[in-house]
Formats: C-alpha cells, sequence, structure tokens
C-alpha cells in the first residue's frame, strides 16, 4: 500500500469520524429542544389547569354569595358571613396560580387570562356588596360577560397548547331554563338519608 492510499484511508476515517460526532451533536440539540418544548407544553397545561380551577372557585363562591343577597335564584344561597371568607381564601389560591399562568403562558393567553380574572373580579364586588344599586339585571350582565371571557381563555389555552380544534362553544351561564326557576327555591334541595 502506497502512502497516498493510506492517507487517503485515515483522512475518510477522520472525516466519517467527524461527521458522526457533528452529527450526534446536532441530534442531541434536537433532542434537547424537543424534550424542552415537551416539557413547556406539560408546565403550561398543569398552569393553565390550575388558574381554570382556581378562578373557577371563585366565580363559584361569587354566584352563591350573590344569590345569598338575592341577586338570582340560580344556585344554592350562601350567606355573606359565611361566604366572604372562603371567597378571600379562594381569590388567594386564584392570585398563586395567576403568577405561574404569568411566568408559563402565551402572550394570547395570559390576555384571556386577565380578561377572565377581571370579569370574575366584578361578580366578586357583587358578591361583596360593592356595587351601588346593585340589580339582577347587572348581575346577569356580569355572569354572561365572566362566561363568554371563560370561552376564550380555554380556547386560546388550547391554541397556545396546540390542541386541534381550539374553539369551543360559548358556555353561557346560566342557561335559559335556570332562570326561569322560580325565587323560593334558592336553598339547595333537601337532602334524602336512608
Amino acid at each position: 500500500m502506497d502512502v497516498t492510499q493510506q492517507l487517503l484511508t485515515v483522512g475518510a476515517v477522520l472525516a466519517g469520524a467527524l461527521l458522526s460526532f457533528v452529527g450526534s451533536g446536532i441530534n442531541d440539540r434536537f433532542r434537547f429542544r424537543r424534550d424542552k418544548a415537551a416539557k413547556l407544553i406539560e408546565q403550561r397545561s398543569a398552569a393553565y389547569a390550575g388558574y381554570g380551577r382556581a378562578i373557577k372557585a371563585c366565580y363559584s363562591l361569587s354566584s352563591r354569595i350573590a344569590a345569598g343577597r338575592g341577586l338570582h335564584a340560580q344556585t344554592p344561597s350562601l350567606s355573606p358571613e359565611d361566604g366572604l371568607p372562603q371567597l378571600e381564601a379562594a381569590a388567594a389560591q386564584r392570585e398563586r396560580d395567576w403568577e405561574h399562568v404569568l411566568l408559563l403562558g402565551d402572550p394570547a393567553t395570559v390576555e384571556a387570562a386577565r380578561t377572565w380574572h377581571r370579569s370574575v373580579w366584578r361578580m366578586e364586588w357583587y358578591a361583596h356588596g360593592w356595587i351601588d344599586e346593585a340589580d339582577p339585571a347587572g348581575w346577569e350582565e356580569a355572569v354572561a360577560t365572566a362566561s363568554r371571557s371563560r370561552t376564550k381563555f380555554y380556547a386560546a389555552a388550547r391554541r397556545s397548547l396546540d390542541i386541534p380544534s381550539p374553539r369551543l362553544e360559548d358556555g353561557i351561564w346560566p342557561i335559559e331554563w335556570m332562570m326561569k326557576r322560580k325565587p323560593s327555591t334558592t336553598e339547595a334541595p333537601p337532602r334524602i338519608t336512608e
């Protein structure tokens, strides 16, 4: 074997090793980015779900306290004395979960969450009795606005998580047949014990 052929063989081996090293590095970089993106999606999903549960608790407690104030008859009532401490605790949890959304959410989802947050605040003001001349029509509008905001938040969150078909139907609450419920039935139905 002559020297030229040996140099070509060594050169080919070195080029193969270099290409293998570069290819392995590129593959590791792609795998790292893919794993990082998957972890972000997982963390976002948890942040959005936690925030959704926390704000839903504020929504539900506000609704029950507003029923206790005579603003509607669609949910079992809860007296302000009993409900407001629970509402404050739920609002504190919402604030903790909100920080996760701010940290991990994409801008569109953060803005949709902020809008939902503000609309539920309006409901909380009704629950606290801070709305001058509060009336059932104003309450119903606050609930409808919160329901629309919720739908927009989940649509934005679904887009952020790359879930197919991010658009959801509006979940307007309360449902029309509930509005026909008699005011005398604001109490929870009796429990049947055996």
